[in-house]
């Protein structure tokens, strides 16, 4: 199974460090802070690369093991044009660099792909939503154990 909560501490912390924003949940619980903030969700649904998992015995466990992909989006908010691009660039270059670090090393996440920054300005009544934002696909393994279940004894016909 995934720990879909490890694996996003480990980018919320890490990006915030690096940022020197606060990062929160997209539509998460709680208040939005003032000024500057960068904001992430998954975006995308746990895909298969293809295929069946890999299914392996080890001693009385079975573990079945596939490649599964996944999407992150995050976005940057600011009234200032410069300071949305500024934190949104910086974010992306720590899942380039020491980011694609730490998730390897902290929760066998691997970067697979960082998308460019893109406007992503949203019009909510008459006020609009300023913000910059960017996609990151990320590939990990999902491993699934279950006990082994033994055939003790069947019955055999012959033709």
């Amino acid at each position: 199974m995934l720990a879909l909560e490890d694996i996003r501490t480990v980018i919320i912390t890490g990006l915030s460090a690096h940022v020197g924003q606060e990062v929160v949940v997209t539509n998460g619980t709680g208040d939005n802070p003032e000024g500057a903030l960068i904001t992430c969700d998954f975006s995308d649904v746990f895909h298969s690369s293809r295929g069946f998992p890999a299914v392996m015995q080890l001693g009385d466990k079975l573990v079945k093991t596939e490649t599964v992909h996944f999407t992150m989006s995050f976005l940057s908010f600011d009234d200032d044009k410069v300071v949305r691009l500024q934190n949104a660039w910086t974010a992306r270059d720590w899942f380039k660099s020491r980011g694609h670090a730490e998730l390897k090393e902290k929760v066998n996440v691997v970067v697979a792909k960082v998308g460019p920054v893109t406007n992503r300005d949203i019009q909510n009544g008459t006020v609009w939503e300023r913000r910059q934002g960017f996609d990151v696909e990320f590939r990990t393994l999902d491993i699934l154990e279950s006990d082994l279940e033994w055939i003790e004894q069947t019955k055999i016909q012959r033709s």
